[in-house]
């Protein structure tokens, strides 16, 4: 056997690597990493995929791009179904999504060419033969969709529903002269009851053909100015006036600088409580306001309009706290009372103007005899200044326009007072000056101009019409008043259908009918209709206009005059329900109460006498009924428990002509 080191003398030796130094264990993990680098350089090499001419011959293609280096020897097309750096199997799952996307595209694009009009469908079929792109087609559709749902206005009209029973109670709607009118006609929540009152629809039907003769830029009922004034909430509306839009209401008050706060303020005012009170002559008061003049228009007037205005503004939502040191109202009301402490005894038209708002303001905070020197203080000024007589001399145009329209303002707004707090009226005969015809002179009134939601026109708000027949009304009420109350002197029966008559021409009346004939039921008289007759008549009209109210304008923005026939179905419906009324009649009474209740609860956001007002309601209901108003209402216990604190005093001598229990519980609630 031949010796292997002879064999090993006939080759070469394989050659010998020296071996690795020796190495501690901290240091010995790096010698797999060689490996690692090496295998991640290699798999960095790797062409994630190859061109279609590549793969075809199935050949190994050095990926590069826009052609590889086997096609560019070849000078052949070199073609990638997959894109940068994407692997195959990507491609094909991008692939298939794509797939399916153009599939929903055709599918949808054959959806509306089956459910278009005919007219359109043959406009896109005609785009499709033209050969425009799918996607194009389908955005110019949408596109035309989107544009179209941009130029239909969106419903603007608003209809409230009755918080309890939803229905207009029977005895209402039978030979109701209300329900005859465009307001119901137009703005009714009831069609199926269309068939039970046929002349509301009538008239609204025929109201909208018709053309109406009041002035403004309205046309008939069908235009979109009284369309606006029939079916959306006034509260909607809002008062556009030139002036307002650059007024500088902060050289008036330091209270605050915000003009544009202040600016709303006055608008809301103008629109809510300015119809009521027209302590001013609006166009004379801006004027002098943004000019700066101090003829028509003084720092304690602006005060006062803007402490009254706060209690109308829904955007502060403590705007009925008037004794809150934190709140707006309580910062314009105590300016205003420094300066007139200054200047009340100064004749003077704007001092006059403020007396008659600081009253009017202290009777919604339920403080009417804290309010009553500044009445008083009023009429004292406007005797000095011989206000009541027209045939003085020396005084301007501008002035003696003025002058009338606030005589008959505190005429006004003494008649009021007097008849609500039953005292005989310290101004004992209307002025001298005569009220021009709204339409011969609609300048001595001035006109509020309002804009609806979406609407391109204004509408006026009749400023002129109401205040000259509110003056008309206040006549007959002032004549009860002096009648009624003063020493000496009583309602006889000629007397009250002598204001009967007088009161037909009026549009609201019926609290004053009932205050007149109420104590005449007992007596005997052959005339027709009889005091009772009367009574019941305008009891229910007057539960009509509270929900005709509710239906077109809600009780959530401010309105005083809401309170007087709130307070009057709300007496009625609990002496009804006292006298155990049971079955169907039961339940028309809790609906009328839910509603009285519901309007007082959503004003007293707005101003105290409100919240004291509630509190007497549903201190007199029963059990059965607070637990249906909760329920309707979803009131909070936790509520009351945390305002029972912030009880205010309540310094009043307005009768309300509530019964005895329910006087004694306003004693026991607020002193």
């Amino acid at each position: 056997m031949p010796d292997r080191s002879s064999q090993a003398k006939g080759r070469p030796l394989r050659r010998v690597l020296p071996a690795p130094a020796q190495q501690g264990p901290a240091t010995a993990a790096p010698a797999p990493l060689a490996s690692s680098s090496s295998s991640s350089s290699s798999r960095k090499n790797l062409t994630p995929a190859a061109c279609n001419a590549c793969r075809k011959q199935k050949t190994k293609c050095s990926g590069e791009r826009p052609s590889c280096s086997r096609c560019v020897q070849r000078r052949t097309e070199c073609l990638y179904t997959t894109q940068p750096g994407e692997t195959t199997s990507q491609a094909l799952k991008r692939g298939y999504r794509d797939l399916r996307q153009r599939t929903s595209v055709h599918e949808e694009l054959f959806e509306l060419l089956r459910n278009l009009p005919d007219r359109e469908a043959e406009h896109v079929f005609k785009r499709i033969r033209d050969g425009a792109d799918v996607n194009t087609i389908l955005n110019l559709i949408r596109a035309g969709n989107l544009l179209l749902q941009m130029a239909v206005a969106p419903e603007t009209r608003f209809r409230y529903e009755f918080p309890y029973r939803s229905e207009m109670p029977d005895y209402c709607i039978e030979n109701n002269p209300y329900l005859d009118s465009i307001i119901w006609g137009a703005a009714s929540l009831y069609a199926q009851d269309s068939s039970r009152r046929p002349n509301a629809v009538a008239v609204a039907a025929s109201s909208s053909s018709s053309s109406s003769s009041a002035a403004g830029p309205a046309g008939d009922y069908g235009t979109e100015g009284y369309e606006s004034i029939y079916l959306k909430p006034f509260h909607a509306a809002e008062v556009v006036d030139p002036r307002l839009s650059d007024a500088k209401i902060s050289a008036w008050t330091s209270v605050t600088s915000d003009d544009v706060l202040m600016r709303e303020l006055l608008k809301v005012f103008l629109r809510c409580e300015y119809m009521f009170t027209s302590a001013f002559q609006k166009d004379y008061f801006l004027d002098d306001l943004v000019a700066r003049r101090d003829e028509f228009c003084s720092s304690l007037l602006v005060n006062i309009i803007l402490a009254y205005a706060c209690v109308c503004s829904p955007q502060l939502s403590n705007r009925a706290e008037y004794w809150n040191p934190e709140t707006l109202v309580y910062r314009f009301l105590a300016e205003a009372k420094r300066i007139w402490e200054l200047e009340s005894g100064q004749p003077h038209i704007a001092t006059i103007q403020a007396g008659i708002l600081f009253s009017v303001f202290h009777n919604l905070c339920g403080l009417d005899e804290i309010g009553q020197p500044y009445r008083l203080q009023a009429i004292e000024l406007a005797r000095e200044m011989r206000l009541f007589d027209s045939t003085v001399g020396g005084r301007s145009d501008k002035m003696k326009k003025c002058m009338a329209f606030l005589a008959w303002t505190l005429f006004d707004w003494e008649s009021l007072v007097s008849f609500s707090f039953v005292f005989s009226p310290l101004i004992k005969e209307p002025p001298t000056w005569k009220l021009p015809d709204p339409s011969k002179d609609p300048s001595f009134y001035g006109e509020v101009w309002l804009k609806y939601p979406l609407g391109k026109n204004l509408s006026p708000s009749y400023f002129g019409q109401i205040f000259r027949a509110k003056s008309q009304f206040r006549l007959i009420m002032h004549d009860f008043a002096m009648a009624a109350y003063t020493e000496g002197s009583q309602v006889t029966v000629d007397k009250a259908y002598e204001l009967h008559q007088r009161l037909l021409r009026c549009t609201y009346y019926h609290f004053l009918i009932i205050t007149i004939f109420e104590p005449l039921l007992d007596t005997e008289t052959d005339r027709e209709p009889s005091p009772k007759e009367i009574v019941g008549e305008s009891k229910r009209q007057t539960q009509t206009l509270i929900r005709l109210y509710y239906l077109r304008h809600g009780y959530d923005a401010m309105d005083l005059f809401l309170v007087v026939p709130l307070m009057m179905a709300a007496s009625d419906c609990l002496e009804a329900i006292d006298r155990g009324t049971t079955g169907r009649d039961l339940e028309v009474l809790r609906s009328t109460l839910i509603l009285v209740a519901k309007g007082l609860y959503n004003q007293r956001r707005n101003h105290y006498l409100a919240e004291a007002l509630f509190r007497v309601i549903r201190g007199r209901m029963r059990p059965s009924e607070v637990a249906l108003l909760k329920d309707t209402m979803s009131l909070d216990e936790r509520e009351w428990d945390e305002r029972r604190d912030m009880v205010q005093a309540v310094r009043s001598q307005w009768p309300m002509e509530l019964n005895q229990p329910m006087i004694g519980l306003i004693c026991e609630l607020f002193g």
